[in-house]
């Protein structure tokens, strides 16, 4: 995934963050595996249910599908996970 480029950047891992990535091809991944929306949701769901401060970094590809990030934003909402950042790469 080739990240977007910002000036400021913080690292927000942490050790039960989960990474949802979204390629240039439009495909939606949950840490290393590939997901569907509806996947995405009940699998998300599940790792709320055991930590309700779930952390979620999502990291979309600077020519990834705008439509299928949004998909991604409003899975979170809909689970109700407030610890969201984004992934870009420092600009030289």
């Amino acid at each position: 995934v080739q990240s977007p480029e910002t000036r400021s950047t913080s690292n927000l891992a942490k050790p039960q963050t989960r990474a949802v990535t979204v390629t240039a091809d439009g495909t939606t991944y949950l840490d290393a595996f590939p997901v569907t929306p509806e996947q995405l949701v009940s699998l998300l769901g599940q790792y709320k249910a055991a930590n309700p401060n779930l952390p979620v970094v999502v990291k979309g590809d600077a020519d990834a599908p705008y439509e299928k990030v949004l998909d991604v934003l409003q899975a979170l909402k809909k689970l109700d996970i407030a610890e969201v950042g984004f992934v870009t790469k420092r600009a030289p």
